[in-house]
């Protein structure tokens, strides 16, 4: 196949030895939005990176193919012609990248999951996994929030367990929702706090308090948005996980809102304890994010199946 431009012939063999495929994934999500900085926020790169990409790829074809106006770009003549054939070969590519993934389907399992979830919901999981197809292969991956969704965004897999928040429109455009469990956040002290004695709290007397938070900027967000319902002022200290927040409280760092599965064996030897806080609402939602029309292995459906009753059958209150 060989593309005309400019009164230049460029082979597509040409365009691949160069580098071309995150310079193709570059022009056409920039065709589609027609701004350098969503293009840049769309796939997570400096707005100077998505620029020197097209630089590159019009270097490459010897012809414009955006025409600059101010902060929008539009396609040029040339750049009409090259989006036919960007279309195709980026096709092609998925294509041939869905025929891998499947023949890597047929012989390892990948799961991806939250830190949080992996650590304390997937051993029963497994074992029932296992016990059922004791001869499959599985490599799990564990993330925080934010490199799950990298995962998702980047096409890594098509599936992961972990929180879902409505208010993340990326999440909530392209992918599915199976809920799993949705948990109550309760506030955690050291056994020798002042407030340990207390049954129930009031939201004043969280006034000024050192309050740990892990670094997920919307679960930060449903909690600060409580404190303001409370009209209180607290002090927000960032830490990575909840494991580490957990140490932190038990070594009188700071309070912390955490779900009893974090906690569950400091409160049985008594060196942490739980509290309920008047007026506060803190509720988190987890369950499986799947890509939008994606088909999932039968292998990948039965892993999720298993969660799923899993889940079902250790419901409890919120």
């Amino acid at each position: 196949m060989i593309i005309f431009l400019n009164n230049r012939t460029v082979t597509i063999e040409r365009c691949f030895q160069l580098k071309s495929i995150e310079q193709i994934e570059t022009f056409l999500v920039l065709a589609e939005c027609g701004s350098f900085t969503e293009t840049a926020k769309r796939l997570y790169r400096s707005q100077p990176a998505v620029t020197n990409q097209i630089q590159k790829l019009e270097e490459m074809v010897g012809a414009s193919l955006f025409k600059r106006s101010g902060k929008a770009v539009q396609l040029t003549k040339s750049g009409e012609i090259y989006l036919a054939y960007a279309r195709q070969m980026n096709r092609l590519m998925e294509e041939a990248s869905e025929q891998i993934r499947k023949s890597a389907k047929q012989q390892v399992l990948s799961v991806y999951a939250s830190i949080y979830l992996s650590n304390y919901y997937f051993a029963d999981i497994l074992d029932r996994f296992n016990r059922d197809n004791p001869k499959q292969v599985m490599e799990i991956y564990s993330f925080c929030y934010d490199d799950l969704k990298r995962a998702l965004m980047e096409k890594r897999t098509d599936f992961a367990f972990m929180p879902y928040y409505s208010e993340d429109e990326n999440i909530h455009d392209q992918f599915d929702y199976i809920e799993l469990f949705q948990e109550q956040f309760q506030l955690i002290l050291p056994s020798d706090h002042p407030w340990a004695s207390r049954k129930l709290l009031l939201g004043r007397d969280l006034q000024n308090e050192k309050i740990l938070l892990p670094s997920s900027s919307y679960f930060q967000k449903i909690v600060s948005e409580q404190m303001e319902l409370s009209g209180v002022n607290v002090t927000f200290l960032q830490m990575s996980n909840f494991e580490l927040i957990r140490q932190a409280v038990k070594s009188h760092l700071g309070l912390a809102f955490l779900p009893s599965s974090v906690v569950a064996d400091e409160i049985r030897r008594g060196e942490l304890v739980v509290r309920p806080v008047s007026g506060l609402h803190i509720r988190r939602r987890n369950g499986i994010i799947i890509r939008k029309n994606a088909s999932l292995s039968p292998i990948e459906t039965a892993f999720c199946t298993i969660a799923q009753n899993h889940f079902q059958s250790h419901a409890q209150p919120i």
